[in-house]
């Protein structure tokens, strides 16, 4: 009985582990935590009895079985989230113990959250949305890349602002750590600079002018050193990026009027996003998976999807990427900004091209790039 399978119900799997904890194999039963996982999100009528089986799976004996539960009880309501914590904090295991905790700070972060959007309005992307229904999709396009543009001049002034305070918190964090060693508080206060340092990279790049020189690359060559700067960049995270496969369908040869730089840094940010679905901040190999890179080619537009088989992304979550506005750090990563996506989309769109994200939990991400065939900045087409 696989746990994907549409004959198998959630009910009828509980039961079947309440009898024999080991009647499915460990990967099976990590796979129905992602499947219980999914129908609480949805909140539908499979809520029930995924959260039984929730309980069953809190207790089983395989530690990897445990912690795919500790990743997800924050998707619980108060009391259960709670529970299980508490249950998970005596846990044989640190990582366990560890991602409970995450949870139950996921959680409490995002009912803060929750109950702070109650109270406003209407978000950016919603806006955006009735303008695009109002005044037509150009109209709103044009808003959104002024308010980009707006967006990008004070987000140069900050960066100004803070790279010098950055440059003093360094040195001084780098003399603490030769002093009194890394450990502890010294430890802690190098980690935050090289958080602010990261992030004031990001939004430096992000205010950078765009070239505006455009050439014409060979779209297989681009994809390919996306893919080699991805590895690397998880390798330079720590990663051991060996058990992921990144395979890529046969490209058409395609030579598209470009910026090279900007395309593959775009291609880059999304591929290495892929990759890090499958990382634990604790461990070094990525979980097993694997990334499909595939282009089609739709009238005058060259469109490239990189879809993995990872944990896929929560609808609340969704929706603010969906945006491409910068959003807060991503904790489960070793080495994270928030701005990767709004780099992307900005990369993109100068071109004249599109990103999409769709995404369901337990089964994986879909990044679509869309880019046009034509140069529109030269008049090629719209």
């Amino acid at each position: 009985m696989r746990a994907d399978s549409t004959t198998t119900t959630l009910s009828e799997a509980r039961r079947l582990l309440a009898k024999r904890p080991d009647a499915l194999p460990a990967d099976e039963r990590r796979r129905l935590v992602a499947t219980a996982a999914s129908a609480l999100l949805c909140g539908d009528g499979n809520a029930p009895a995924a959260a039984e089986l929730v309980d069953v799976l809190a207790r089983d004996a395989d530690w990897t079985v445990r912690l795919e539960v500790a990743r997800t009880v924050h998707l619980l309501d108060d009391e259960a989230c709670s529970r299980y914590v508490a249950l998970f904090r005596s846990d044989c295991n640190s990582y366990v113990r560890g991602h409970a905790e995450r949870s139950l700070a996921r959680q409490r972060k995002a009912r803060q959250t929750s109950s702070r959007r109650r109270h406003e309005s209407r978000g950016y992307a919603e806006q955006v949305d009735e303008l695009a229904r109002q005044h037509g999709a150009q109209v709103a396009a044009k808003v959104q890349v002024l308010a980009d543009q707006r967006y990008a001049m004070l987000a140069s002034a900050v960066a100004h602002e803070v790279r010098s305070i950055l440059t003093t918190l360094s040195a001084n964090a780098a003399a603490l750590a030769a002093a009194h060693g890394t450990n502890g508080r010294v430890g802690s206060i190098r980690e935050d600079v090289d958080h602010l340092r990261r992030t004031i990279e990001a939004m430096e790049q992000y205010t950078k002018p765009l070239p505006v020189q455009r050439h014409p690359e060979d779209l297989r060559r681009m994809i390919d050193e996306a893919v080699e700067k991805a590895r690397a960049g998880l390798v330079a995270m720590g990663h051991d990026p060996a058990t992921v496969e990144v395979a890529v369908a046969p490209v058409p040869t395609i030579r598209l009027r470009v910026s090279r730089r900007l395309v593959v840094l775009a291609l880059t940010n999304v591929i290495e996003n892929a990759l890090e679905s499958f990382a634990d901040r604790d461990a070094d190999p990525l979980r097993p998976g694997r990334i499909d890179v595939r282009v089609a080619v739709e009238g005058y537009e060259a469109r490239l999807t990189v879809a993995d088989n990872g944990p896929g992304i929560e609808p609340e979550v969704l929706k603010e990427l969906r945006s491409f506005t910068p959003t807060g750090t991503n904790r489960n990563k070793r080495s994270s900004s928030g701005w990767g996506l709004s780099l992307v989309h900005r990369y993109v769109t100068a071109h004249g091209g599109s990103v999409t994200i769709d995404s369901e939990m337990g089964r994986g991400t879909s990044v679509v790039v869309t880019l046009p065939m034509r140069d529109v900045a030269e008049g090629g087409g719209e």
